[in-house]
């Protein structure tokens, strides 16, 4: 008994997302088929059955060939935004704009995080108390450095 084996490989399935909500990836589906994109799903039973399996076994899948992985992550991408105004559409919604990026004093790296918790006056009474119960002031830092640690 002989096998193929000069498939291609772009006949090849590959996972192109897995998504950790069930109905997301029912959604994503269901626009990959209506693109005319040939697709399926796996975990979907498992996931849908019990919610805490869906870390362990990946989420659900969501398989396409491999020659259709461009057109699929195309497809899935968001769209553009647009606004009702007097008159007609706006042009898309600009995309939101982001701190700027900060490094950390400590050891230049800019792998660093605005905590808006950590403003002060954020904290909610009963965080005040406890600071106070256990000695620690409520001081003003709002940036994490995931590098070392250090709060700036």
């Amino acid at each position: 008994m002989t096998t193929n084996s000069t498939t291609s490989r772009s006949d090849n399935i590959i996972v192109l997302d897995s998504y950790y909500e069930p109905l997301a990836a029912h959604l994503a589906r269901t626009r990959l088929e209506a693109a005319g994109i040939p697709c399926f799903l796996t975990n979907e039973n498992l996931v849908s059955l019990n919610r805490m399996y869906s870390p362990v076994a990946g989420g659900v899948r969501l398989h396409v060939y491999a020659r259709d992985a461009s057109r699929a992550a195309e497809a899935l991408r968001e769209p553009a935004v647009m606004q009702a105004v007097r008159g007609g559409l706006a042009e898309p919604a600009a995309a939101p704009t982001t701190q700027p990026v900060t490094n950390c004093p400590r050891c230049g790296s800019d792998e660093v995080s605005f905590d808006a918790a950590a403003r002060p006056g954020a904290a909610h009474w009963f965080v005040a108390l406890l600071s106070r119960l256990r000695r620690y002031p409520l001081q003003g830092r709002a940036y994490h450095c995931f590098h070392c640690g250090l709060n700036f």
